[in-house]
């Protein structure tokens, strides 16, 4: 059976290139970055140059980037920097971050701060007039300030629904009334071009895995100047932002993994956009009552009312394709999508769900046969539910 991997927002198959810059440094390279001698030498050399390779995919500088095990650890490190002593006293987020954005932010509220939850459209966008008018009400005292203790923290993309969030207009805002601003760029590294400087954030987040690079892997940039506090500590790593010794092999293959996100970055998003749009074209001439959610062409959630997600997702499975419900990273199989919940769709619309999120190794082909695999298998669901 050829299997069709459309869980791309998930993990991403790593690109054989990415590989390849590891092998060395997990054989006869196998020297620690701290080391005073020539191996250490030489796998200093090879971070060094991955994080000139991260820092030009976002348009930053090498020193304001720091590596992490991944887009969790740094989101948890951001929030976390202002839960102390003398730290922040309101943090601002949505209703449709990620897990890992929304368990710390719980976390906050535990600690006397100050938390709001911004509501979307039922697009999953955030409009910059709402936050503008929630700070109006609430912090108007704040406006110019340079207070910068506390934060807002607003997804590039969204993991469930491919929703791009107007994330510079939405950084502008938070620093007219003297927040930091944090964006979780997870989903968009290789998928749009960034620019940290156009879009003035103080905090951003990258995963490896999610642009074909290795799995525990990550960045954080940290803009120049901005008051931060690292969370774990140690043997002063990373310029002190980030102790522990560092994953040589799986940094540099982040490298490359950024490199190439970097140039093959306008080909890909081009090549997912025109393979998602002709599948959502054939679900809906082909299914009846079929609901696309959001409106991404590369990560498409979309509901066929009468059936259940999860049972479609297992059955997709056993014809060998490979989609999701919701996000991955939900430690519950059947735990309802709290994104499509804050969207005010229905239970039995959210119940109805699944996520398709497509990738550079993706093919019409795979979209043809996925497409035919969907429509007889949610028609058998249908005649099942009505027996």
């Amino acid at each position: 059976m050829n299997r069709i991997y459309l869980d791309n927002a998930a993990t991403t198959r790593m690109d054989e290139r990415v590989l390849e810059a590891m092998m060395p440094y997990m054989t006869d390279a196998y020297g620690n970055a701290g080391g005073k001698y020539s191996l250490g030498y030489e796998a200093r050399r090879a971070v060094n140059e991955a994080r000139k390779k991260a820092a030009a995919l976002i348009g930053a500088e090498p020193d304001e980037i720091f590596f992490t095990s991944g887009g969790t650890e740094s989101n948890n490190t951001v929030i976390n920097s202002f839960l102390g002593d003398g730290g922040a006293q309101m943090i601002i987020s949505t209703e449709v971050e990620h897990d890992s954005v929304l368990n710390s932010i719980k976390q906050a509220s535990k600690k006397n701060i100050t938390t709001h939850l911004l509501k979307p459209d039922i697009k999953g966008s955030i409009h910059p007039e709402e936050l503008r008018d929630f700070l109006d009400k609430g912090t108007s005292h704040r406006k110019r300030s340079d207070v910068k203790k506390d934060l807002i923290s607003v997804m590039m993309v969204n993991n469930e629904l491919g929703t791009e969030e107007p994330v510079e207009e939405l950084a502008h805002i938070a620093h007219e009334y003297g927040f930091l601003f944090h964006t979780d760029a997870v989903q968009a590294a290789g998928h749009m071009m960034i620019n940290v400087k156009k879009l003035d954030v103080d905090f951003l987040s990258i995963s490896g895995h999610k642009l074909y690079g290795p799995k525990g892997t990550g960045f954080l940039y940290v803009k120049r100047g901005t008051p931060f506090r690292p969370l774990i500590f140690g043997g002063g790593q990373e310029m002190g932002m980030r102790s522990g010794t560092e994953n040589v092999a799986g940094i540099a293959g982040l490298g490359v993994a950024c490199e190439l996100a970097f140039r093959e970055n306008e080909k890909n998003r081009g090549m997912e956009a025109a393979l998602g749009k002709f599948l959502k074209n054939k679900l809906q001439e082909n299914i009846p009552d079929t609901s696309i959610n959001g409106e991404s062409d590369r990560i498409v959630n979309v509901s066929f009312a009468g059936i259940n997600g999860t049972s479609l997702m297992l059955r997709l499975d056993m014809e060998g394709i490979c989609v999701s419900t919701g996000s991955a990273c939900s430690s519950g199989l059947d735990e309802r999508s709290h994104v499509l919940t804050a969207l005010g769709l229905s239970p039995e619309r959210c119940d109805s769900s699944i996520r398709i999120s497509i990738g550079k190794y993706n093919t019409k082909n795979e979209m043809e046969r996925t497409c035919e695999c969907i429509e007889r298998l949610v028609a058998e669901l249908r005649q099942l539910s009505q027996t």
